[in-house]
């Protein structure tokens, strides 16, 4: 595994720090993996005062056609919209898409976040398959059939379009959750790296994955994945901050699975966020970007283990490093360096295919000749990739629609299988189920938030054109994200600054 030279004076810093913040630890209380969890029927609601509008759309896939059936995205994706709704947000819940469907569940959904406004704080929650190619990643509908790499492009939904197309609208917040970093369930794609790839979150956004870069997550033995479960009862804290979220959710999910599973995030957020709780004060603050772990009890017996929760919380490398120094030898030691030496390969990889040169793979490649993006990186070598990575398609609606499916460009013809749609009020509502268009699966749900009049399924006109644009020049700002709590150091440095990790 690659090593850094780090300097002296910047190797005493990150000691102090880590030393001074393991001594406070001391000072009070009992430690933060003791702490009681809160249900959702103590948490705060939403403050009807903040004037802040939420929309969410929940996606699970689960009965594949042609890859493993997944036992739990259905129920992850249900009880995820129903914290969600509780939570304030107008939800549209969408169960076993096919590509068509998710296409235009998104064009839909886009047009809700652009009728809401700019104040409006958006959340995109996906638990199924995915799988990275050439630092691509790849969101897969239940209809996907993948013999080569070059069917990706016409059986998934490509996470960039995705996350370009939420950019380019004006909003408060984006939040997009990813419970897909599971096994790659195609064998013909054999040079496809573990789990998913890394992305920089646009300016205003977080992206929460189940796994750290090039690994992959559980589907988990229970009703929910471990990320999802953890995420569900995190979520429910009043007045937790947003990315402090995420760093519990990390550990809770790392305690859950022996260390088998540790999730991340990128994060570029400019203000603060709460599920439940004082909302409209959240939405005036700055995040909060200070550590979980503040107190411990009995630290000198319980040192190493603070110490851990404390590095894997901050997920820095240069807190990683550190821990490795310190603890060389205790057995805590050996997940900290598989986590930094994923992270090294991973950060190293997301530069090369930024850089899209054939000098920058073959360099990538003689750092990395055994990592698991070897083999594309020598392809792409030979002929690096048509479409820069950070290149997206806008997935709204366009003039140029198909007649038996509006809405739909000649870019996006339908698959087989149109979906069921059945409208579901939120609490104390009633609905209908407006009937099947067809033999397929999908069934796409409206939640709207609690007290609120029925959303009635109409059809949108088509407003705006399918069109490739460069990932992070929308409205939302440019992409410099914020990846947990610190800037990734990678010895890959003969590729110059390509955009990575960057405060």
């Amino acid at each position: 595994m690659p090593r850094f030279n780090m300097s002296r004076f910047k190797s005493l810093l990150v000691c102090a720090g880590l030393l001074s913040s393991l001594l406070g630890f001391a000072a009070t209380g009992t430690a933060f993996a003791e702490a009681p969890n809160a249900e959702v029927g103590n948490a705060a609601q939403p403050s009807p005062q903040s004037g802040e509008q939420r929309v969410a759309l929940v996606i699970g896939n689960s009965n594949y056609q042609s890859a493993p059936k997944l036992a739990n995205p259905g129920n992850d994706a249900q009880s995820m919209a129903q914290l969600l709704n509780s939570a304030g947000f107008e939800v549209t819940e969408a169960v076993d898409l096919t590509r068509n469907d998710m296409v235009k569940a998104v064009q839909d959904f886009s047009a809700k976040i652009t009728a809401r406004g700019p104040k409006t704080v958006v959340m995109i929650y996906y638990a199924g398959h995915g799988v990275q190619l050439a630092g691509e990643n790849y969101l897969l509908p239940v209809d996907a059939k993948i013999s080569t790499p070059a069917d990706l492009d016409g059986n998934s939904l490509r996470l960039v379009d995705l996350m370009g197309t939420l950019e380019s609208i004006p909003s408060r917040m984006r939040i997009v959750v990813l419970d897909a970093c599971r096994n790659n369930p195609f064998p013909g794609v054999n040079d496809a790296g573990r789990g998913l790839a890394i992305v920089d979150a646009p300016n205003g956004s977080i992206v929460g994955y189940s796994t750290a870069p090039g690994m992959e997550a559980q589907d988990g033995d229970s009703n929910h994945s471990p990320y999802t479960s953890a995420f569900l009862r995190r979520a429910r804290e009043p007045n937790l901050p947003i990315e402090q979220l995420f760093k519990r959710v990390r550990l809770d999910v790392n305690d859950a699975t022996e260390g088998r599973q540790t999730p991340w995030e990128s994060s570029s957020l400019t203000s603060e966020f709460y599920f439940f709780g004082d909302t409209a004060v959240a939405a005036a603050r700055t995040p909060d970007h200070s550590p979980i772990i503040q107190t411990a009890s009995n630290l000198p017996s319980r040192s190493v283990r603070q110490a851990y929760d404390y590095v894997l919380s901050e997920a820095s490398p240069d807190y990683y490093e550190e821990f490795i120094r310190l603890y060389p030898r205790d057995p805590l030691c050996d997940r900290i360096r598989h986590l930094l030496g994923n992270w090294l390969e991973a950060t190293a990889w997301h530069k090369a295919v930024l850089a899209n040169s054939p000098v920058v793979y073959k360099a990538f490649h003689d750092s990395y000749a055994n990592s698991p993006y070897a083999q594309s990186a020598l392809k792409l070598q030979a002929q690096p990739k048509a479409v820069p990575l950070m290149q997206f398609t806008r997935l709204t609606r366009s003039p140029a629609v198909n007649a038996a499916n509006p809405g739909l460009s000649k870019d996006h013809m339908p698959m087989q299988g149109p979906s069921k749609i059945a409208t579901m009020p939120g609490k104390g509502s009633f609905g209908t189920n407006t009937g099947n268009n067809g033999n397929g699966v999908g069934k796409v749900s409206n939640l709207p938030t609690k007290n609120a009049d029925p959303i009635r399924v109409k059809t949108h006109k088509p407003e705006g054109t399918i069109t490739p644009r460069r990932f992070g020049s929308g409205n939302g700002g440019n992409s410099s994200p914020r990846l947990a709590s610190s800037q990734s150091r990678n010895s890959f440095n003969s590729t110059g600054d390509h955009g990575g990790f960057r405060h």
